[in-house]
């Protein structure tokens, strides 16, 4: 085995506890926020790749062409869409637009030859899907210097996604969960985001299907035995209670406070299989489950079917169980019947009539439990950006290398990685509860114009000018996918337009 001097490029930040380990800094008049690992983690990671049999400068080389295939690496179309693109391709080359398939008749050839130009065909229709990336496989990691390289690739980027997405619970202060399942958790980058989050977790689970990234990840969390850090409690991890699974505990009774699943949606292919995955998830989520994937408009269409299957799931009654419980507890009234049997009422119509209908302390059953959005839509209705645009987010990180150079992506050495992501809770969404968010925010000379989400009006844009004084300010310091720091209020006109204040 190749004990290989490692040099890791690193910048060390001051982290602010209260953004989950996030750097501020002034640069052009602008605030920037860098979530960058831990220095335990850095430790870690060093620890694992020095006992790997390839050189690290090797392994770092293998790391960059990862980078850059995942970079380009699609969502998972669907079957109909696929099947859909390769008609088109093959009936494109049939028709003769390209030069070198002509059109042939069935009964001018024998079956050999006939045979042959299909063969000729479908060979020229994978090549063309292939080349317009049409051709995804699962992510596969097989070895412990597979396993090296994608973390030395995608450790400090994923640490960055999940820690901006954590940043969502300044709005809860006073949560402090107890269990935590990181499905998907690859390299470890959800550990560190949360226990660097979160000081006093009780319970961490770590799950992935991959044996080699298990195995890795397990090297990196292990404890750098010193003896100057004190007395030595005997366990061989830096947490004292995490647990590293291949597959999730079959029981549903063993449940977490938040569910994290970062960038796991894209490596299933079937629609069914990812909206199984998302069940299975949330009926192990005690509260929060978060959801987080690329920019890519198709993994932002992924999150978005899994956000509207929960909360149409949720408020989709279990009619014949709710008629059972209550006839067997001679509860049954005349109104919920009807409520029912109204067939011009939509399911969450009859949602809400019956929660309201129903004895008190009687709980309306639901296909899946009751879930809403917490960030970032402030609803719980359909997307106003369609599904055409994506709603994607930035995180800014300094990234860890095995070779000492320095990241040519930005001049200060940083990186960029954007995401798209999504947090449910298992509640019902309280009255008035709802934060706007920043889209899109212009700083344009003496004024900002942002395009926000709303809760009722869909896409508004809002403009401030200097005049507008601390408002101005508050807003001129947000970046996009930041909360709006202002509440807006609809005003009634005697115009056929409202004002937005």
């Amino acid at each position: 085995m190749l004990h290989n001097r490692l040099f890791f490029r690193h910048i060390v930040a001051n982290f602010a506890s209260l953004s989950a380990a996030a750097e501020y800094r002034e640069s052009d008049k602008l605030f920037r926020r860098e979530f960058n690992l831990p220095q335990k983690a850095i430790d870690g990671l060093r620890n694992a790749v020095v006992t790997c049999e390839r050189p690290a400068k090797q392994l770092q080389n293998e790391a960059d062409q990862l980078t850059s295939k995942l970079e380009q690496r699609r969502f998972p179309e669907s079957p109909e869409k696929l099947k859909k693109v390769r008609d088109e391709v093959k009936r494109k080359l049939k028709s003769g637009k390209r030069g070198e398939i002509s059109d042939f008749d069935k009964e001018a050839f024998g079956g050999k030859v006939q045979e042959a130009q299909q063969y000729e065909i479908r060979n020229e229709v994978d090549r063309i899907l292939k080349k317009a990336n049409f051709n995804w496989k699962p992510l596969e990691i097989t070895s412990k210097e597979a396993a090296a390289a994608y973390s030395l690739a995608r450790l400090a980027p994923n640490y960055a996604d999940i820690s901006r997405c954590l940043e969502e619970f300044n709005r809860i202060p006073d949560f402090q969960p107890e269990t935590i399942l990181d499905y998907g958790s690859g390299s470890g980058a959800g550990f560190w985001a949360a226990t660097s989050r979160w000081d006093n977790v009780k319970e961490i689970t770590m799950v992935d299907l991959s044996d080699a990234i298990m195995k890795f990840s397990m090297d990196s969390l292990r404890k750098n035995h010193n003896p100057a850090d004190g007395i030595d409690n005997g366990r061989p991890f830096v947490h004292d209670n995490i647990n590293f699974r291949r597959h999730l505990i079959p029981s549903l009774n063993t449940t977490y406070d938040v569910v994290i699943a970062h960038r796991v949606l894209c490596e299933i292919g079937s629609s069914e299989t990812r909206l199984q995955l998302i069940e299975s998830l949330w009926k192990r989520t005690n509260r929060f489950l978060v959801l987080i994937e690329s920019s890519q408009s198709g993994a932002f269409g992924g999150i978005l079917e899994a956000r509207d299957f929960i909360l149409s799931q949720g408020t989709l009654v279990d009619y014949r169980k709710l008629l059972k419980t209550l006839e067997e507890k001679v509860m049954l009234s005349p109104k919920v019947v009807r409520i029912v049997e109204d067939y011009n009422l939509s399911d969450y119509e009859k949602f809400v009539l019956l929660n309201e209908s129903v004895p008190p302390g009687e709980v309306v059953p639901t296909m899946l439990p009751t879930g809403t959005v917490m960030a970032p839509c402030p609803h719980d209705l359909g997307c106003p950006l369609g599904v055409h645009s994506s709603c994607t987010f930035s995180s800014r990180f300094q990234p860890i290398r095995a070779d000492g150079k320095r990241s040519e992506k930005e001049s200060d050495g940083t990186e960029v990685s954007k995401f798209t992501f999504m947090i449910i809770e298992k509640s019902a969404r309280k009255v008035n509860e709802h934060t706007e968010r920043i889209l899109k925010n212009r700083k344009l000379g003496g004024h900002v114009t942002c395009d926000v989400c709303t809760a009722f009006r869909g896409i508004q844009r809002v403009t401030l000018s200097k005049k507008h004084g601390e408002m101005y300010t508050a807003i001129r310091s947000r970046r996009d996918g930041d909360v709006l720091p202002i509440n807006l209020r609809t005003m009634t006109s005697s115009g056929i337009f409202d004002v937005d204040n």
